[in-house]
């Protein structure tokens, strides 16, 4: 054969087809090792919560690949019919664009298509760097993209060894229990707002179950939650900490300044474990593992794992694209019965061990948007009577008048929402009855509540995160210790679950480590009227909000106090709101004009400022 004249481009020889797939899984491979190295960068620089699980250090290069793979896959029958397409320019250029773009859907604030522009530049260099390297590129392929596939695979067994390994030694270093000392139980009704539960006088029967499990313990008519957003809910239930008191953030983690409960417990010889079904926002990269020797969070399932790749986490798992191929799949959450299933596998595991009391937390998740319980509970309230959610409906449009989203949209949520409530309240009885058949209920402290509550419509808002009224912070709790807190009582007087560690550690007996708050315990057992919490939550400018229909929050950062019958908000704008709960549950009326508050509008002020005062000092 000649050499071609000069100046005439040399024709380049396809690659073969398993060459070409090899390729993909190399390209795969090398973006999700960048995805990993930009998430530790985010997270030890700039503080910054991942969101992610300890094992996708792992897990997003082979998925990652995968991607790739199926993308190779998909180009390779066209390959077949065109051959330039395995050249190897156009390989390297394919999958040098890939590569490079897969990292760069990390930065939600760059434009996609700044990023495919940045992309396509470096796939064009890939391509002219390596393009004529020939064959020894070809045998790197072949050499480096199996090795790599099992180092990734060698270090996810690694861990997953050195984990289970490091998790016996804590549970055998831990410190002899004193006797008698009871299990405690935490579970958590993620987004699950007291208005909507049957135990708490609604028209539905969403909580037959619970309302009987209640009988057997206390029910606090007037609890509430400390932030109307997830994660820093938790860290206040955790800590007994003002939630401002704490480094949450909307991105920012639990960085464990602050002592925990699951710390104060396991150091009094308890075993701790964590499962939790919003991984997201209660997951071990928020920080809220801090003390549990075993946490149960983010599931090593394909499609979970899948949606952290840069690829499909951004750019192809759109809205559309996720009602394509249905939403339930797309939900960022375990279901409640893994969660429970996960708990009682782990107390099966600590049967065989020195027997010790237990402290367990279970986070649910089926009441979170986008309300979608498992069947039959997601059709349970549709299209029958309703006259309660009539009133309601009726009681919303006329008092803030049109509604963010269309009312029918809001009626269907509502039902799906009720629904959820009602598929965890079959799901806590299940796993009740589970551990009264292994013995287990009787020495427990069971504690049921929620992290906030959602708003459809009131006050012109949806969801949560974005306002301070009552139903993102009006939450049920319930408390079933057999021996410690009497059956069938109702505590009417406020109380706040910042004080569920000091309330958790007295009713167990162990020593308090120093966690502020005060026992919820005193309410039933010597009620003192003159006694005045001051119950105070808070809400930060959230910069992502504004995709969202217009919320309060989005004035500047928020404050509530509550002392009794009244709730007053300062607004990040100065302006003042005060609402009679027990007169005006829907929060209607603006009281802070009205000349007769007067003077309760300066009694919470000043509440409101000591506790803002006292945290500046700190």
């Amino acid at each position: 054969m000649t050499d071609a004249l000069p100046g005439t481009p040399r024709r380049e020889s396809p690659w073969h087809p398993l060459d070409f797939l090899l390729l993909s899984v190399l390209a795969g491979l090398v973006a999700g090792g960048i995805e990993v190295v930009v998430h530790a960068v985010r997270q030890r620089l700039f503080g910054q919560t991942l969101f992610m699980g300890p094992e996708h250090i792992w897990q997003i290069p082979l998925a990652e690949a995968a991607v790739f793979l199926g993308i190779g896959l998909l180009l390779l029958p066209v390959s077949l019919l065109w051959r330039p397409l395995r050249a190897p320019r156009a390989a390297l250029g394919i999958f040098g664009t890939l590569a490079a773009l897969a990292p760069l859907l990390i930065f939600e604030r760059i434009h996609v298509g700044a990023e495919i522009i940045l992309a396509l530049a470096g796939g064009v260099v890939t391509a002219r760097l390596l393009a004529s390297r020939g064959s020894g590129l070809v045998r790197t392929i072949r050499m480096a993209a199996p090795a790599i596939l099992v180092l990734a695979v060698a270090t996810g067994a690694a861990r997953g060894y050195w984990h289970r390994g490091a998790e016996r030694r804590a549970m055998r270093a831990l410190p002899e229990a004193a006797a008698g000392r009871p299990n405690i139980l935490l579970l958590v009704l993620d987004t699950v707002r007291a208005w909507n539960l049957g135990l708490y006088g609604y028209g539905r029967p969403t909580t037959p179950h619970l309302k009987a499990w209640a009988a057997r313990g206390v029910v606090f008519s007037r609890a509430f939650a400390p932030a109307p957003w997830t994660t820093l809910s938790h860290a206040t239930m955790f800590t007994g900490q003002y939630p401002t008191d704490l480094s949450v953030d909307w991105n920012r983690p639990f960085d464990g300044s602050k002592p925990t409960l699951a710390e104060a417990l396991a150091a009094a010889g308890y075993a701790t474990g964590g499962f939790v079904a919003n991984y997201t926002h209660v997951g071990s990269s928020t920080g809220l593992a801090k003390g549990f020797l075993h946490y149960d969070d983010y599931p090593s399932q394909p499609l979970p794992v899948l949606r952290r790749t840069g690829l499909l986490g951004r750019l192809l798992v759109k809205d559309r694209v996720a009602a394509f191929i249905g939403r339930r799949r797309m939900i960022e959450a375990g279901t409640g019965a893994s969660v429970s299933a996960n708990f009682l596998g782990w107390l099966d595991g600590q049967r065989g061990a020195p027997r010790r009391p237990w402290f367990a937390f279970l986070n649910y998740y089926e009441a979170h948007g986008p309300y979608l319980p498992p069947a039959p509970y997601d059709t349970m309230f549709f299209a029958r009577p309703a006259p309660v959610a009539e009133r309601y409906w009726t009681s919303v449009t006329g008092a803030y008048g049109r509604p963010p989203v269309p009312l029918e949209q809001l009626i269907e949520s509502l039902d799906a929402y009720d629904g959820g409530i009602a598929y965890l309240d079959a799901e806590v009885d299940a796993l009740l009855r589970a551990l009264v058949a292994r013995g287990d209920l009787q020495n427990t402290v069971v504690v049921i509540t929620s992290d906030h509550g959602e708003l459809f419509g009131e006050h012109g808002v949806i969801a949560h995160g974005n306002s301070l009224y009552l139903p993102s912070l009006y939450v049920p709790l319930i408390v079933i210790a057999p021996g410690r807190a009497p059956a069938g009582v109702r505590v009417p007087s406020v109380a706040s679950l910042r004080d569920l560690p000091a309330t958790l550690l007295t009713l167990s007996g162990v020593p308090n480590p120093g966690l502020p708050g005060r026992s919820l315990s005193a309410l039933w057992e010597a009620p003192d009227p003159s006694r005045t919490d001051t119950l105070f939550a808070s809400l930060d400018y959230n910069r992502l909000l504004p995709r969202f229909p217009p919320s309060p929050v989005l004035r500047g950062s928020m404050r509530t106090v509550v002392l009794d019958s009244l709730q007053f908000i300062l607004n990040g704008d100065g302006v003042e709101e005060l609402y009679h709960l027990g007169r005006d549950p829907w929060q209607v009326r603006n009281l802070a004009q009205a000349p007769e508050y007067a003077t309760d509008l300066a009694r919470y002020r000043g509440a409101l400022a000591t506790i803002i005062v006292r945290q500046a000092k700190r």
